[in-house]
């Protein structure tokens, strides 16, 4: 395990353990302001990414872009080490999911998830899939969700947290998580995605799927907000190695 801290940053490398070995990963997670975000772009942006920047308008949208690159390319950073990451663009593909350039990667693939005020991305192989996604907790939200979530998960949601809004704040991202690692997005119905067993370790909730049973999903809170990892079922990852993500 690789930790390091910097200010409002925390980039972890994963060692995921499997029956056939370790599979590398790196996961980062990042708040920011704007204004500090913008002072330091050139040196995280590629050129194209620059240009595009230049070319958002809205303060919300120009942070929610700089925020969720700087957490890829700090990720990255990790997962590779010897990158210049001015190098690597994150581009999208057709599903508008976050597609990687950068000569000479191979296989690296990514997914970035940020709110308004904080985001988190993680660098994988893509031999060994996994996806992310943060979402603050809010009670509007909340009760939107409510309406989409099935009888089951609703019987649930005291064993996920306390909290009624917060547990459909996670159930949430568990779901966004699993979509993006499935290329998915919101074109499944969620209810495809409806959680089965959960179980509580080292202060992250556990959940795995009642139709996608060779996946699981690690997801905690930290900061209002909830966040959740999707990952195969039998890959290892200690769940305390998840506190060093709260921010």
């Amino acid at each position: 395990m690789n930790l390091s801290l910097q200010n409002t940053i925390v980039v972890e490398k994963l060692f995921l353990q499997r029956a056939d070995g370790l599979h590398p990963a790196a996961i980062a997670a990042v708040r920011n302001s704007l204004d500090q975000l913008r002072e330091i772009r050139q040196s995280f942006l590629h050129e194209k990414e620059l240009e595009f920047f230049d070319t958002l308008k809205f303060p919300k949208v120009q942070h929610s872009y700089l925020l969720g690159r700087y957490a890829a390319k700090m990720a990255l950073k990790t997962f590779m080490n010897d990158i210049v990451v001015t190098e690597a663009r994150v581009g999208a593909g057709v599903f508008q999911q976050p597609v990687l350039y950068l000569a000479g990667a191979g296989n690296i693939q990514l997914s970035i998830s940020h709110t308004t005020e904080m985001a988190i991305a993680v660098v994988f192989q893509e031999g060994h899939p996994m996806g992310v996604d943060v979402e603050a907790v809010n009670t509007e939200q909340a009760e939107t969700i409510k309406g989409i979530i099935t009888d089951g998960e609703k019987n649930k949601l005291s064993r996920i947290c306390s909290d009624g809004h917060t547990s459909l704040t996670i159930l949430w991202t568990i779901k966004e998580a699993l979509s993006k690692v499935l290329k998915t997005g919101l074109m499944t119905p969620f209810h495809l995605y409806e959680i089965e067993d959960i179980e509580h370790q080292e202060g992250a909730i556990i959940c795995s799927f009642i139709n996608f049973p060779q996946y699981q999903s690690i997801s905690w809170i930290s900061n209002g907000h909830a966040w959740s990892l999707v990952l195969p079922k039998k890959s290892i990852l200690d769940p305390k190695i998840i506190k060093s993500l709260y921010l």
